[in-house]
């Protein structure tokens, strides 16, 4: 995977794992586009690493708040003229509960929407609007890659954990869409974090 000179979305980039990969994938010479909610956040990423980033805010929840800043992020990659080299999204959220409760409940179902409209539909999302973008990047030797796509799973995809279950449910589909995009012949990886390893009090 090339990285210096490449242009990496990034959603929930201001915090947690997503602001891990930012400053890794900076340090070795990407220029990285961050989507996050978190706009004060954001914006001090920005400040921190300075050259070769850029804040775009977005809720990955709302398709029309992702695809203006994916518009506006393909401007400034027309500007830098560091074309799309990988997309990673890393915005998650988990919302604890089970199917019913203790006083024979079932779960809101606005409770179970918010974690699959963030988790999955806002992940694809994201992935169908930037790959246009990066199908057309010119390929590099010897492999003729032309970009990446990293999809964020979780160990509770397999585990099963208690009160997880839109959590599990939406990390365990973003597995089966790598198989899918693989089919398709893109490029793509699969990180699979715990829960608390970056803050992200999932």
């Amino acid at each position: 995977m090339r990285i210096k000179d490449r242009t990496f979305v990034i959603s929930g980039g201001a915090s947690g794992l997503g602001l891990a990969t930012v400053r890794n994938l900076h340090a070795h010479g990407g220029y990285i586009a961050i989507l996050d909610l978190n706009a004060e956040n954001g914006n001090k990423v920005v400040s921190e690493l300075g050259d070769r980033t850029a804040f775009f805010e977005a809720d990955v929840s709302s398709p029309p708040s992702v695809s203006s800043a994916v518009s506006t992020l393909v401007e400034w990659i027309k500007q830098t003229k560091k074309p799309i080299g990988g997309v990673i999204p890393a915005a998650g959220v988990g919302f604890p509960g089970k199917l019913i409760d203790r006083h024979n409940e079932p779960i809101p179902l606005e409770n179970l929407e918010l974690v699959l409209n963030i988790n999955l539909r806002g992940v694809l999302d994201l992935i169908r609007l930037c790959l246009p973008h990066m199908t057309t990047t010119t390929p590099t030797e010897p492999d003729g890659e032309r970009g990446v796509i990293i999809m964020v799973s979780s160990s509770a995809a397999y585990d099963g954990q208690p009160g997880q279950v839109a959590y599990a449910a939406s990390k365990g589909a973003g597995c089966f869409d790598r198989t899918e995009l693989l089919r398709e012949r893109y490029d793509v990886g699969d990180e699979s974090e715990g829960q608390e390893e970056f803050g992200g009090g999932l």
